[in-house]
Parts: C-alpha cells; structure tokens; sequence
C-alpha cells in the first residue's frame, strides 16, 4: 500500500494509479489492520500510518469529519517509553 500510495501521490506516475480502484483497497486494508490493532501493535502502527496517508492523499471535508471514525492522537510507544518506567 506504501508503494501505490507513493505512486498515487507522484505527477508522474498518478496516472497509471486509477483512484477508483485505489481508494477502497487503502480503506479496505486500513480496516483489515484496524480490526487486528488490538491484539497486534505493530498491526495497530501500520494502521495508524495508512490513515494518515489516506488523509493526506484524499482529505475529507471538515463537515463530515465528525461523522468517520479517526485514529486520531494514536501513537504507539516505543521500546525506549516503554521500558522507561519498569525497574
């Protein structure tokens, strides 16, 4: 998705990306990841990762914000935070 997303995001090669068939695959796999996230963190990061790209690659109106579900301020801890407060 990384790849498609950089491509789609590119002048030049936007055009072999058809937006059309892109789109659902990115909230297809951001649902997929977002299902899994509890269980798995590196599942929970990737999503977190592909919604900010979705974001950025296909902004929503700001009135109909409140009405998707946002990952928002969601950000995993690291080995070095989470190892900070175990003695």
């Amino acid at each position: 998705m990384l790849v498609l997303a950089a491509s789609y995001n590119s002048n030049y090669l936007k055009r072999f990306i058809q937006e059309e068939r892109f789109r659902p695959l990115l909230d297809r796999t951001i649902g997929f990841l977002r299902r899994l996230a509890p269980i798995s963190s590196t599942c929970a990061l990737d999503c977190s990762i592909l919604e900010k790209i979705s974001r950025l690659l296909f902004p929503t109106p700001t009135a109909d914000v409140k009405q998707i579900y946002r990952n928002e301020g969601y950000e995993p801890q690291s080995a070095h935070t989470s190892f900070s407060h175990s003695t």
